[in-house]
């Protein structure tokens, strides 16, 4: 997950867990997913304090783990041990959480309190391939993002350094500029991220290197995603975010150029034109060819045709029952999945129909 899209909250003066509060005060509702304990999410709440609800709260987890139930996972949580690594200023907190037994650690991600998207995006669902064309984009598209983008005060306070300025690696670039830093979803990075420089020694070529993770996020707001780039000065913030990320990753981490693998996502997470910088090897969500738009090919294409980006008809994936999804396609999801309702009805109906054949004979 990029995992960075984040509203700030004036009710949000602390991380997830202090003041006292540990795992036994969070509440489980349900587990939206579990990969043989390898990772998991789980939706629930704080225990209320006041007259009304608690917000909802997303706690993911990640890494190697005993566990190889869902139910082993929830009686074990009120008995990890955690040690807050990142706070963001707003919901997103980051744990290591272990297990007291000491058999294993979680690299815990929480988000307090969560948004309903948060939630629908942690939630396995169908996925559907968009075709987004220069009017779909226009009339349906540039609306939504410019809603969203409305909603992320926090970036300015990335991108001035007023918060996270210890993960910052660089600030400058070609137009308003950008600022490189280490991104949050780099679980294995060594603690604590600091700006000292005999700190960050320690960090060229170490082992973890291996999961580099890093983001250029531009300072100007009027850039949204790249469907925003403009010809050479389009191009050239490409090549000037391309050449950063790769002198920070070989300056810091000792990772040559060619090892780099380093592109921006439509959709992106969030609406603040930004790219990601990974090592070749490392594959996660968001390297599909129909998401990632390596930065040279951008460069390439806006230098051919300066609106190449204003044109373009862009294919994507959309998450079933996400609001964008609903605006691209209004109506058309309901009749299939009663189609696929009925499908599986027909064929629930033909194993009855084998299993009474079966016993008959």
């Amino acid at each position: 997950f990029c995992g960075r899209f984040r509203t700030a909250s004036a009710r949000r003066v602390m991380a997830a867990f202090e003041g006292g509060r540990g795992l036994d005060a969070f509440e489980a509702e349900r587990v939206l997913s579990f990969d043989n304990g390898r990772a998991a999410t789980i939706l629930g709440r704080f225990h209320s304090t006041g007259d009304g609800e608690s917000a909802p709260v997303l706690l993911k987890l990640s890494l190697a783990s005993p566990f190889t139930t869902p139910d082993e996972l929830l009686q074990g949580l009120a008995g990890m041990d955690l040690t807050l690594t990142n706070y963001s200023g707003a919901e997103y907190s980051y744990y290591d959480a272990e297990v007291t037994s000491g058999l294993c650690r979680y690299a815990m991600e929480v988000i307090s309190p969560a948004s309903q998207r948060q939630i629908t995006r942690a939630t396995p669902v169908e996925r559907y391939m968009v075709e987004e064309t220069e009017e779909v984009f226009r009339e349906v598209v540039l609306p939504y993002q410019q809603h969203q983008a409305g909603k992320i005060k926090w970036i300015e306070s990335v991108v001035s350094l007023k918060t996270e300025a210890e993960r910052n690696l660089f600030i400058g670039g070609s137009g308003l500029g950008f600022v490189v830093n280490i991104d949050t979803k780099w679980t294995s990075h060594a603690r604590p991220i600091s700006a000292d420089p005999t700190v960050r020694a320690g960090w060229h070529k170490a082992p973890w290197t291996k999961d580099l993770y890093l983001l250029a996020i531009s300072r100007d707001p009027s850039l949204l995603s790249l469907r925003d780039l403009r010809g050479e000065e389009g191009a050239e913030l490409c090549d000037s975010m391309r050449q950063a990320l790769e002198d920070c990753a070989r300056t810091v981490y000792g990772v040559p150029k060619r090892k780099l693998r380093i592109f921006f996502h439509y959709q992106p997470q969030f609406y603040r034109l930004h790219a990601h910088c990974t090592t070749c090897n490392f594959v996660n969500p968001g390297c599909e060819v129909e998401r990632a738009h390596l930065l040279t090919t951008v460069a390439a294409n806006l230098r051919q045709d300066g609106a190449y980006y204003e044109k373009a008809t862009l294919v994507y994936t959309v998450r079933e029952g996400e609001t964008l999804c609903k605006k691209l396609f209004p109506g058309e999801l309901e009749e299939l999945a009663h189609h696929q309702e009925a499908s599986q009805r027909m064929a629930a109906g033909d194993e009855e129909a084998r299993a009474a054949a079966a016993a008959a004979d």
